[in-house]
């Protein structure tokens, strides 16, 4: 491999690399606009021009491959010099209108023009104006003006979803971004060229002007759209006084990115994923225990109601989950059942359209694998709609889906006139949560710790955004208050990384993991161990 030398420390870096790559290995990021990982490479930014030891001019380091002996040097008065001249072209036509950008804070013109620009501009000329707020697709919105012609979204859109949309119309210094007469952005993924915007050129309708992103806390977690189960960055906002007016006025979910996993969703999400956090406001919470449904009551009144009628219908109790359950939660309520003697447990399917070529899967169970893993194959929503319509059901928890309302289970009349004890826990007033004897509030995804396995096999960690609404408590403590009122002998679990032993202990595919050994990316699961 070709040794190196950059900024007079020594690199050792895989044939084919660029200048970029191999100062990236050392920490040391080149200032660059059109490169970036996932795409192809434009060199037409020329913000990352280095310079090279005996090469008669500076060099784009994204484009120049790494040879060995070569030296470079990326921060010399020649490079700085160049970098501001690049900076000054890029604010020529650039609007002063950070104020109300949505990129602000996290724009790299701004970064940039801190850390490399001269501060002041020798253009006294008129700036050329371009279109302001264009409409694109569905979800995206442009400003052409603050466009600096990176095509980075272009070759999104030639490169990964195929369907080429973007491109640069006009010429010379006219030249601005746009879509093809009568076809809009409207391909599945187009909410990334946002993402990959290093300006505010493109917004996302859905977040455009909706708060500042000083304002957010960001969490890792892992998108419960589909069983790909994308890794993401959920921006819950704040609650905060900034010079005597309220900065922020929810903690609710304000957006969700990306987050870069190459074994899992590599730098991309789809749409549909991106906007799933807008399910979780769909419909109305439960925030208190009810008995019954409509009524609220203390929460020990509701969970002595509860467990008195899982009690005394030992033996004859049915649990219908939802896909979407994490899999301590699962774990918790297998062993309930196990120790009321009940034997039927079943899981939602929800399935959904079709397996796309990128990302998109039609099974939009977040943890169907890890339902398969703790239940077997068997435990299907059939097998338990068929134990009530044969009179083998006295008591029946549903426990409701944790994202989308739409998904949380209801009974067919034929079947509800054969319980009478439902007991339904979930975060949503959905589907049994109107009717059941007993409803006791739980933890929505964004509120909550735990594992999931996606389709692959690759167990993740789901985080807590924010505090849960009211009374509501992840499942796996809904179980414990449960046993406890009925006197049933349950692990005294006080938090969900107890449950996840308690999972490495009984569940085969996840022997030998904890928090830690997940970590960020997952742990892909093969023959019991992680690899």
């Amino acid at each position: 491999m070709p040794k190196l030398t950059i900024d007079g420390r020594e690199v050792e870096v895989e044939a084919g690399k660029t200048i970029l790559q191999a100062a990236l290995t050392l920490g040391r990021e080149i200032p660059h606009y059109c490169y970036h990982p996932g795409l192809s490479i434009a060199g037409n930014c020329r913000m990352c021009l280095v310079e090279v030891e005996k090469a008669p001019k500076l060099l784009i380091a994204c484009d120049t491959r790494v040879q060995d002996g070569m030296v470079v040097n990326t921060d010399n008065q020649r490079v700085r010099d160049a970098r501001a001249s690049m900076m000054e072209f890029f604010l020529i036509n650039h609007p002063l209108d950070c104020p109300i950008c949505d990129q602000a804070g996290e724009c790299r013109l701004q970064e940039y023009a801190t850390e490399h620009g001269r501060g002041t501009s020798r253009f006294v000329e008129v700036k050329n104006i371009s279109e302001k707020a264009v409409d694109i697709g569905p979800h995206v919105m442009l400003d052409q003006e603050r466009c600096i012609q990176c095509s980075r979204c272009i070759r999104f859109c030639e490169e990964v979803t195929g369907t080429g949309e973007l491109n640069f119309f006009r010429r010379g210094q006219r030249t601005v971004i746009g879509v093809f007469p009568e076809r809009p952005l409207d391909n599945g993924y187009s909410g990334n060229v946002v993402d990959i915007c290093p300006v505010g050129a493109l917004t996302l309708k859905e977040f455009r002007f909706q708060t500042r992103v000083w304002y957010l806390d960001n969490t890792p977690s892992i998108c419960a759209g589909c069983a790909r189960g994308c890794n993401i960055i959920v921006s819950v906002g704040t609650q905060r006084e900034l010079m005597g007016t309220q900065g922020q006025l929810d903690e609710s979910v304000k957006r969700l990115v990306p987050r870069f996993n190459e074994e899992v969703n590599g730098h991309w999400m789809c749409d549909e994923g991106r906007l799933s956090y807008q399910r979780l406001y769909s419909a109305p919470r439960i925030e208190r225990a009810q008995h019954p449904a409509g009524t609220v009551v203390p929460w020990a009144d509701a969970v002595s109601a509860a467990a008195s009628a899982l009690k005394s219908a030992a033996g004859k109790v049915a649990v219908l989950l939802s896909s979407r359950t994490t899999s301590e939660d699962m774990l918790a309520w297998r062993m309930l059942l196990e120790k009321l003697g009940g034997d039927t447990i079943g899981v939602r399917a929800n399935h959904r359209g079709d397996d796309d070529d990128l990302l998109i899967r039609a099974d939009k169970g977040a943890n169907s694998r890890g339902a398969a893993w703790i239940f077997g194959e068997g435990a299907t929503e059939d097998a338990v709609l068929d134990a009530l319509l044969l009179g083998r059901v006295e008591a029946l928890v549903v426990v409701g889906d944790p994202l989308d309302p739409v998904d949380t289970a209801n009974l067919e009349a034929r079947v509800r006139e054969k319980i009478a004890n439902v007991i339904h826990v979930g975060p949503f007033v959905a589907g049994t949560a109107e009717s059941a004897a007993v409803v006791l509030p739980a933890a929505a995804w964004s509120e909550q710790d735990g594992t999931m396995a996606n389709f692959e096999g690759r167990i993740q960690r789901v985080r807590r955004c924010h505090l849960p609404q009211g009374e509501g408590r992840p499942g796996w403590r809904v179980v414990r208050d449960l046993a406890e009122a009925a006197g049933i002998e349950m692990p005294p679990w006080t938090s969900y990384v107890e449950v996840l032993d308690s999972l490495a202990e009984q569940v085969e595919e996840y022997r030998g993991l904890d928090a830690e050994s997940i970590g960020l990316l997952g742990a892909k699961v093969g023959a019991g161990t992680a690899t």
